[in-house]
């Protein structure tokens, strides 16, 4: 079967209450909250990839490290969870790209200082906000949703003109 030429793309919030969100370029969207083990995450990635080349899929994921406050138990849950999507993504040979959470969550335009509950929820609403016909917008699945968003709407569309650029700069040299 060949592969489509058309970008997708691909957003993860890697934690374990996190999820995954897929984009096409007709605008079809799927949110899914990320299943508890190693080969039903791949299974998930492999039905969101799809046909699609692994150079038009557009996958960036939430950068992730243990903070003083988290607990030991969590703090390496968490981390399990961001090694397997990124062996995941390997094993279908498609690079990810990672992005700090500040980054998304500032240019989505959540308010600052907000406890983080009342910011989760604010999340979740946005999400449901930007994508009224995603059936089930969840807690679990807002970041991920929103990351996609990110990435669609600002994150490599700079990557692009970057690309364009450099190759513009090698020719007029």
């Amino acid at each position: 079967m060949t592969p489509f030429r058309l970008n997708k793309y691909i957003g993860i919030d890697p934690g374990k209450s996190g999820g995954l969100m897929v984009i096409d370029e007709t605008g079809r969207s799927q949110a899914y909250k990320c299943p508890e083990k190693v080969f039903d995450m791949s299974v998930l990635f492999k039905i969101a990839v799809g046909n699609t080349a692994p150079d038009n899929v557009k996958l960036l994921m939430e950068r992730v490290w243990a903070r003083p406050s988290n607990a030991t138990r969590a703090a390496f849950t968490y981390g399990v969870n961001y090694g397997q999507w990124l062996g995941i993504a390997a094993s279908h040979e498609i690079k990810m790209y990672t992005t700090l959470p500040n980054d998304w969550i500032k240019w989505i335009g959540c308010p600052k200082g907000l406890p983080v509950k009342e910011r989760k929820h604010w999340l979740r609403d946005k999400a449901k906000e930007l994508y009224p016909d995603l059936k089930k917008v969840t807690l679990a699945t807002a970041d991920a949703i929103l990351i996609t968003h990110y990435a669609k709407e600002e994150y490599f569309i700079g990557k692009e003109q970057k690309k364009v650029g450099e190759k513009k700069k090698k020719r007029t040299s």
